[in-house]
C-alpha cells in the first residue's frame, strides 16, 4: 500500500505521460519505421519537414517526426537507441518547456531532439551548455548525426576570430558555451554602437535598413536549448555578464586600497558598521564614517575617484564577508573568483566597485586597475532575447513557479527509465565542525574498508582541503577535485564509481560527467555520496546526492551537519546559538530532529534569493521600457 506522499510523488512524472502519450507513440514508430529506410531516404525527409516548417504550418505531430528521425540518426552513429523518457524528453523540449531529468538519464543525446526540431525551421538552434569540456564532448557526439541528416553543426569558439564565431552561428545548429553566447551579443552590441546604432538589441531591424551593414557575428536569437537551465536562469541571474575595459594592469593608486585595509582593520563591528540583513552588506554607522574619515590622509584624499566610506565598506567586505578558499583563492600572486555554485575557478571575472582591489589589498598581492564597463546585460534578460527557450536540468520542481513568472516556462517532470534505488540516510548534525569532520572520516573508513566507493561533496575548497587533510594521516587512496579545469575535473570524476575510490570534490565539480559504477562496486551497495553541508539552495544539494543511484542501480547518500556551517552561521546565528546552549554534549552529536532547523533556514534564504532576482527582473524590465520610451 502507498504511503500518501509516495501516491502524490508519481503525479508530474504521470502528468508528462499522460500530455505527450499521443507524439510520443507517433515518435516511436516514426522512428521503427525509418530503419529500414537509407541515409538518403531519411535526408529527404528531413528536406520535407524544413520545406514544411518554411511554410509556416506544421503540422501538429511536426516535432514528433523530427525527433523519430534525429533519434534513427543517432543510433546509426552511435549504437544508441532512445528511451521512452528521452523522447518524452525531447518533445517537451520542442514545446518550449524545462525537462527535469534524473542525473544519468541521457541529457547529452536527448539535447539533439529539440536541437533538430528548431533547426529546420531555418533561424539557426543554440545549444547552450556550461563550460568548454562539455561543449566539445557534446558537440562531437551530435556532429556526426545532424551531418548525416544534411543539417549544418557548429562548434562555437571562445574568444575565436570574427569570422570563425560567424561562420559557427551560421550553422542551424550551433554549441557553446551558454555566457558566450552573451558575450557575443554584448560585442555586436558595441559594433552597432560604433556605427551609432541608438538601440542594439533590434539589431535585426537595422540590419533592414540602407546603412552600411555592420559586421556583426551572431544572426539573431530564435531557439536555445539550456542545460543546466535552473543553474543558468535561477542560480546564476544576478550574475550579469559584462565586457569591461582595465584590469589587470597594475593600479596607479594601490595606496588607496590599501589604507582602507588598514582602516577597517580598526574599526569594531556593533559600533562602527553593522551587517545589513537583507543584503549581507555591512555597513558604516556614524561613529564609523567619523573613525574612517579621521585616518584618511590627504595623498588618499586627492586619490579618491568614489565616496571615501565606500572604499571602507569594501575592505569591511573583503576582510570579514569573502574568504580565501571559499570565495576565491591566490593564484600565482592573482586573487581569482571561485564560482559560489560550481566550485570552479572564474580568472576572467572579476568583482565590481572597487571590491576585487579591496581583496587584493587584504590578500596582500598585487593590486590592478579597476575594470570600466562597456556592455553588460544580465543573463536572463540574455535568453529573454530567444523567441522560444527550452532546457534540462535534474533539479527544477523546487524552482518551477519561478521559471513560469520569470520566463513563461513550464516545468515537466520525465520519468525515469528505471525505478530509483537510491537509500538516503537521514541527516546527522553535530555540535562542532571538528566532531562532523571525525565522524565523516570515520564514515568513509568504514565504507572505504569494504570496497565501496565514496563521493564526498563539499560546499567550498576550504572544506575539502580540511577533510584531505584529515585523512591523510590514514593512508587511504584520496581523489582532491576542486576549482580545477573542466576536462580534469571530469574525468577524476568518472572515476569515482571504480571500488574503495574516495573522492572528495565541490559540490558541482564534474557535473554532466557519466559516473560508471564497476560491478565489483555495485555488488558492494553502489556509489555512496556524503554532503558535509547544506547548500543555501536545496537544489544543489539535490544534485549533489543525484550522483547516486543512476539508471536504477543501487547507490546511498547521507548528509553530516553542524551547528557552526555556514548556513547557519551567515544566516541564523540566533537558532545556531540556541541549538549550541541545548546540546547535551558540545562536541557531540545531537538529535536527528535537529536538521529540521537546516531546511527551514535554507528555504528562507531561497524566497529572499528569489525576492532578489524578481527585484533585477522588475529592474531589466524598466531599463526596456526606458530605452523604449527614448
Amino acid at each position: 500500500m502507498f504511503r500518501l506522499h509516495s501516491l502524490f510523488a508519481f503525479q508530474p512524472e504521470r502528468r508528462a505521460a499522460q500530455r505527450y502519450a499521443g507524439p510520443l507513440q507517433h515518435a516511436r514508430q516514426a522512428a521503427a519505421g525509418f530503419r529500414s529506410e537509407s541515409d538518403q531516404q531519411l535526408r529527404e525527409r528531413v528536406a520535407a519537414l524544413r520545406e514544411e516548417a518554411r511554410s509556416g504550418v506544421p503540422r501538429p505531430l511536426f516535432s514528433a517526426a523530427a525527433v523519430a528521425l534525429i533519434s534513427e540518426s543517432v543510433r546509426r552513429c552511435h549504437g544508441l537507441v532512445a528511451y521512452d523518457c528521452q523522447l518524452l524528453a525531447g518533445l517537451a523540449l520542442a514545446d518550449g518547456r524545462l525537462a527535469e531529468m534524473a542525473t544519468g538519464e541521457g541529457k547529452t543525446f536527448v539535447a539533439l531532439l529539440p536541437a533538430c526540431c528548431f533547426a529546420l525551421q531555418g533561424l539557426g538552434a543554440h545549444v547552450a551548455t556550461v563550460n568548454s569540456y562539455l561543449t566539445q564532448r557534446d558537440f562531437e557526439f551530435a556532429r556526426p548525426a545532424f551531418e548525416r541528416l544534411g543539417l549544418s553543426i557548429g562548434l562555437l569558439p571562445e574568444k575565436g576570430e570574427t569570422v570563425k564565431k560567424r561562420a559557427a552561428y551560421s550553422c542551424d545548429v550551433t554549441y557553446g558555451v551558454g555566457t558566450e553566447f552573451g558575450f557575443d551579443y554584448l560585442r555586436d552590441q558595441l559594433t552597432l554602437r560604433a556605427m551609432g546604432g541608438s538601440e542594439p538589441r533590434f539589431h535585426e531591424v537595422l540590419l533592414g535598413q540602407t546603412r552600411p551593414k555592420p559586421q556583426l557575428v551572431q544572426r539573431g536569437h530564435a531557439f536555445a536549448v539550456i542545460d543546466e537551465a535552473d543553474s543558468v536562469l535561477i542560480d546564476e541571474a544576478r550574475s550579469p555578464l559584462i565586457i569591461s575595459i582595465g584590469g589587470k594592469k597594475p593600479s596607479a593608486t594601490p595606496h588607496v586600497y590599501r589604507l582602507a585595509d588598514a582602516v577597517a582593520a580598526q574599526l569594531s563591528r556593533g559600533e562602527h558598521f553593522l551587517r545589513d540583513p537583507q543584503t549581507q552588506r555591512l555597513n558604516l554607522t556614524p561613529a564609523g564614517e567619523r573613525r574612517a574619515l579621521d585616518l584618511l590622509t590627504d595623498d588618499v584624499l586627492a586619490s579618491l575617484q568614489r565616496l571615501w566610506p565606500h572604499y571602507v565598506e569594501s575592505a569591511l567586505q573583503a576582510r570579514l564577508q569573502l574568504r580565501r578558499d571559499v570565495q576565491y583563492v591566490v593564484q600565482e600572486g592573482e586573487v581569482v573568483i571561485v564560482d559560489e555554485f560550481t566550485g570552479r575557478l572564474c580568472p576572467d571575472r572579476s568583482w565590481r566597485g572597487g571590491l576585487h582591489q579591496a581583496v587584493e589589498a587584504h590578500a596582500g598581492v598585487e593590486i590592478t586597475d579597476e575594470n570600466r564597463s562597456e556592455a553588460t546585460i544580465t543573463r536572463p534578460g540574455y535568453f529573454r532575447l530567444y523567441r522560444r527557450i527550452c532546457g534540462m536540468t535534474g533539479t527544477a520542481q523546487e524552482a518551477a513557479s519561478e521559471l513560469s513568472s520569470s520566463y513563461d516556462l513550464a516545468t515537466e517532470v520525465v520519468p525515469l527509465h528505471r525505478p530509483c534505488r537510491r537509500q538516503l540516510a537521514p541527516d546527522r548534525v553535530f555540535a562542532t565542525r571538528a566532531a562532523k569532520l571525525a565522524a565523516v572520516v570515520a564514515e568513509i573508513t568504514a565504507r572505504q574498508r569494504r570496497g565501496q566507493p565514496v563521493l564526498v561533496g563539499t560546499r567550498t575548497i576550504e572544506n575539502s582541503e580540511a577533510l584531505c587533510a584529515a585523512l591523510a594521516p590514514l593512508g587511504l587512496p584520496v581523489r582532491l577535485l576542486n576549482a580545477k579545469q573542466d576536462a580534469e575535473e571530469a574525468h577524476i570524476v568518472e572515476r569515482a564509481g571504480e571500488p574503495g575510490t574516495i573522492t572528495i570534490a565541490t559540490n558541482m565539480a564534474g557535473r554532466g560527467a557519466h559516473i560508471p559504477v564497476a560491478a565489483e562496486s555495485l555488488r558492494l551497495g553502489g556509489l555512496h555520496v556524503i554532503g558535509i553541508e547544506r547548500h543555501e539552495s536545496a537544489r544543489i544539494d539535490r544534485q549533489l546526492i543525484g550522483r547516486a543511484a543512476r539508471q536504477g542501480q543501487p547507490g546511498s547518500a547521507q548528509f553530516f551537519l553542524s551547528i557552526e556551517d555556514d548556513l547557519l552561521v551567515r544566516h541564523a546565528p540566533t537558532i545556531a546559538a540556541r541549538l549550541a546552549a541545548l546540546a547535551a554534549d558540545p562536541h557531540g552529536e545531537l538529535p536527528g530532529g535537529t536538521a529540521a532547523h537546516f531546511r527551514r533556514v535554507q528555504r528562507t534564504v531561497e524566497s529572499a534569493d528569489r525576492d532578489q532576482r524578481r527585484q533585477l527582473a522588475r529592474y531589466d524590465e524598466w531599463l526596456d521600457e526606458l530605452k523604449h520610451a527614448l
